[in-house]
């Protein structure tokens, strides 16, 4: 008796299962097909809207753009760099003639050069500074952009 109601029992979970299963299949399927419907005309491809994979793919192309450009300037600085106008060298010797040879002056020299739009090198060469020193009249003194 105890056997026959156990096999009962597991006849009818399986049952129960394969109507489960069934059911899930047939949701499966219709998902698939309203997915398919839906990509060519609701915009959707895979479950993501094309919207955001069009966004994304924007933002990807305006980085790639910046980069490029960085890239670019990076790669023109050298050459502005060695086109550099010889006014500092000038000023430079005029103060040094002038007398005026102390720290202090070299750093009024390297404010003048940073509002006029010297670069870290410069200042670096013309003043005596070192880097760190230079990179700070850079921030505190150069023009805005």
């Amino acid at each position: 008796m105890l056997l026959e109601t156990t096999v009962v029992l597991v006849v009818a979970l399986q049952a129960v299962a394969i109507v489960l299963l069934w059911q899930q299949g047939r949701r499966l399927k219709r998902g698939v097909r309203m997915k398919r419907g839906g990509a060519a005309s609701g915009g959707e491809a895979g479950g993501v809207p094309e919207l955001l994979i069009v966004n994304a793919l924007s933002k990807i192309d305006h980085r790639l753009g910046m980069l490029e450009e960085r890239t670019q300037q990076r790669a023109a600085e050298p050459a502005a760099l060695r086109r550099s106008v010889e006014v500092p060298a000038t000023q430079m010797t005029s103060l040094r003639s002038a007398g005026h040879h102390s720290s202090a002056s070299n750093y009024e020299l390297a404010q003048q050069l940073a509002r006029e739009g010297s670069g870290l090198d410069q200042l670096m060469a013309c003043c005596g500074l070192s880097r760190h020193e230079a990179e700070l009249v850079l921030r505190l003194y150069a023009k805005r952009a």
